[in-house]
C-alpha cells in the first residue's frame, strides 16, 4: 500500500469511531436558558398559588365552623347567666321568707303546725319555676328546712359559676384559634396575590421569549447547515481510494454510515430542486438554500419529498439506504457553493 492510501486507511478509521447528533436544536443557548429558568418559576408559583388557594379554603371552612362553635357557646353562656340569676333570685325569696332567729322559727312552727318540707318539695323550691316560691311566701319554713334549700342553691349557683368559666375558656380559645386562622388566610392571600401578579409578568417574559428563540431559530434555521442524520463519519471530504474502482479520486461530500431505514432530514431551509435517481447517486435529493448553496443526499433507500417542496431545517426527506455505486447502507452528503463542492466539515454545526 502507498503511503498516501496508508494516511487514508488511517484517518478512515479515526473517523469510523466518531457518531454524530441527528439534528441541533439552533436558537441562541442563552435565551433557551432564561426560559426554562422563566417556566420553572412559572411552575413554581403556581404550585405556590394552588397550595395557597387550598390552605386559604380550608382554613375558611374552619373558621365558618369556629363562628358556629362560638355561637353555640355564647347561647351556652347567655343561658347559664340566666339560670344563675334565677338562682339568686330564689335566694333572695328564700332569705324574705326566713324568720329572723331561730327562736322565732320554733314558735311558728309550733303555732302553725308546720313540718319539714319533703324532698320533693324542696326540689320544686330550687329547680321549678320561680312562681313555686309564691305559695310558700305567707309560710315560714322550719330552720332546717331554709338550711338544706340554701345550701343547694348556693351549691347549683357554684357549679353554674364552674361551668360559666369553663365556657368562657373555650370561647377565648375558639376566638384565639379563629384569630390564628384569620391571620393565615390574610397572609395566604398576601402571598397569592403577589404570585399572581409575578405570573403575569412572568407569562409575558415567556411569550416575549419563545418569539425571541422562534425568530432566532428561523434565522438560524436559513443559514446554518446541521448534521443531516445520526451515524459514523466513514469517509471524510477529499481525495480517497474509491470503495469500488479502487482508484484516487476526489470524494465531493463526507459519508454517514448507519442501518437501512434510517432518517435522512434537511440540513438547512430551502427548496427541493431535483428528487430522484441519478447515477451512481442513486436515490438523490437536492435542496436549494439561500447566497448559491446547496446539499446533496445520495444513496437513499426512499425519496419522501417532491420537486418544488419547500423543507425545513430537520424536516425529514427520505430514508438511509445503498442505492447506486455504494457499498453499504450509508448517507453521502454534499455542501455546494456556487455549483462547486466544498468539505462539509467547514459548514456543518
Amino acid at each position: 500500500m502507498k503511503p498516501l492510501n496508508k494516511a487514508v486507511a488511517a484517518a478512515l478509521v479515526i473517523f469510523a469511531v466518531g457518531s454524530f447528533p441527528k439534528v441541533r436544536v439552533l436558537a441562541d443557548e442563552s435565551s433557551k436558558a432564561k426560559l426554562n429558568e422563566v417556566v420553572a418559576q412559572i411552575q413554581t408559583l403556581e404550585e405556590v398559588k394552588s397550595e395557597n388557594e387550598r390552605l386559604v379554603e380550608t382554613r375558611i371552612n374552619e373558621i365558618e365552623t369556629i363562628g358556629q362553635a362560638v355561637s353555640a357557646l355564647q347561647d351556652r353562656i347567655e343561658f347559664l347567666t340566666e339560670e344563675k340569676a334565677a338562682v339568686n333570685e330564689r335566694i333572695g325569696l328564700l332569705n324574705q321568707l326566713k324568720p329572723s332567729n331561730l327562736l322565732q322559727a320554733a314558735v311558728l312552727t309550733i303555732a302553725r303546725a308546720y313540718t319539714v318540707l319533703e324532698e320533693a318539695e324542696r326540689t320544686a323550691l330550687i329547680h321549678g319555676e320561680l312562681e313555686v316560691y309564691e305559695t310558700y311566701e305567707n309560710q315560714y319554713l322550719h330552720q332546717d328546712t331554709y338550711r338544706v334549700i340554701e345550701e343547694e342553691l348556693l351549691l347549683k349557683k357554684s357549679e353554674i359559676e364552674e361551668n360559666l368559666l369553663q365556657v368562657e375558656a373555650l370561647v377565648n380559645s375558639e376566638m384565639t384559634k379563629k384569630e390564628q386562622y384569620t391571620n393565615v388566610v390574610t397572609e395566604a392571600q398576601r402571598v397569592s396575590s403577589e404570585a399572581s401578579v409575578t405570573l403575569s409578568a412572568l407569562s409575558v417574559e415567556k411569550v416575549t421569549l419563545e418569539e425571541q428563540i422562534e425568530k432566532e431559530e428561523a434565522v438560524r434555521k436559513s443559514t446554518t447547515f446541521i448534521w443531516p442524520t445520526a451515524g459514523r463519519l466513514t469517509s471524510p471530504f477529499g481525495y480517497r481510494i474509491h470503495p469500488i474502482s479502487r482508484t484516487r479520486r476526489m470524494h465531493s461530500g463526507i459519508d454517514l454510515a448507519n442501518s437501512t431505514g434510517t432518517n435522512i432530514t434537511a440540513s438547512q431551509n430551502g427548496k427541493v430542486i431535483s428528487a430522484g435517481y441519478k447515477g451512481t447517486y442513486g436515490n438523490l435529493v437536492v435542496i436549494r438554500h439561500g447566497n448559491g448553496m446547496e446539499t446533496a443526499y445520495a444513496h437513499l433507500s426512499r425519496i419522501s419529498v417532491s420537486v418544488g417542496d419547500v423543507v425545513t431545517q430537520g424536516q425529514s426527506i427520505g430514508k438511509m439506504g445503498s442505492t447506486g455505486g455504494s457499498t453499504g447502507s450509508h448517507l453521502h452528503f454534499e455542501i455546494r457553493k456556487n455549483g462547486t463542492a466544498v468539505n462539509p466539515m467547514n459548514y456543518l454545526q
